[in-house]
């Protein structure tokens, strides 16, 4: 009978496990005061940090772990790109490594706490209010935003690459920034980002980005006299100019 067939199924399916994937921030002093419990990057997955330590917890079939523990690595990523995003042009530009992960098989929901026992703590304890714990909550707000968006995604990631990079492939991959914006809005037959559509939509000119693409040309296309042109450049402004304009594709989402 297909009511008892159900029962059967269900009286064998397996139970969820609560997974935390852990993962380490760094360099430990952009990390001091950051403390805030689950805030959500992506539907299933939730996000605690405590100082350097980091984890995202999801909850789920143990089968599918792998998957999971790839989509929490993916997000512990696209949280420090965010970061590097909100916190510009002050902030220090974290970055994320795993660590280890843990399940917790048939869990109680709510039934399980993890600490922070640093020894800092007794010296430096955790400010609620600190304005670094606001600006990860930005950032994960971000994460949220961006995710059916994959070209701003994108973006993130090369805005975060350009702030890392001391050389003259700084310009280059701010130039990338702009470019993914501009792929976010079409796409031409040679595959070029339809710079037209972006223009009109973001209410901008070709001429406002021009320092933007002609650093970024100089860099791909790098030789003994456009390394000398792109050492004097400026590469805040260009940087400047790479987070203008994806904060103006933001506003068009």
């Amino acid at each position: 009978m297909p009511g008892v067939s159900r029962t059967k199924r269900n009286r064998h399916k397996m139970p969820n496990s609560l997974f935390s994937f852990n993962f380490r921030l760094g360099p430990w002093e952009g990390c001091l005061n950051l403390n805030f419990d689950q805030e959500e990057l992506a539907p299933g997955f939730q996000v605690v940090c405590t100082r350097d330590q980091l984890s995202i917890l999801w909850a789920g079939d143990p089968q599918q772990n792998e998957t999971a523990r790839a989509t929490a690595y993916t997000l512990a990523r696209a949280l420090v790109h965010a970061d590097a995003f909100v916190s510009y042009p002050g902030g220090i530009v974290l970055d994320v490594e795993p660590v280890t992960w843990l399940e917790v098989r048939e869990h109680v929901p709510k039934g399980v706490v993890s600490g922070y026992m640093h020894q800092t703590l007794a010296n430096a304890p955790l400010d609620p209010n600190h304005p670094d714990k606001a600006r990860l909550r930005s950032a994960a707000a971000l994460v949220r935003q961006v995710q059916p968006v994959p070209e701003l995604q994108l973006a993130l990631g090369d805005f975060y690459t350009a702030r890392r990079e001391i050389g003259p492939y700084s310009a280059f991959y701010a130039f990338r920034v702009l470019e993914n914006v501009g792929f976010h809005f079409g796409v031409t037959n040679q595959d070029k980002p339809d710079w037209n559509v972006m223009n009109t939509k973001l209410g901008t000119t070709e001429a406002k980005w021009k320092p933007l693409t002609s650093a970024g040309t100089a860099a791909r296309h790098l030789s003994v006299q456009k390394l000398s042109g792109l050492q004097t450049i400026n590469v805040h402004n260009l940087l400047d100019l790479a987070r203008e304009s994806v904060e103006l594709a933001l506003k068009t989402l």
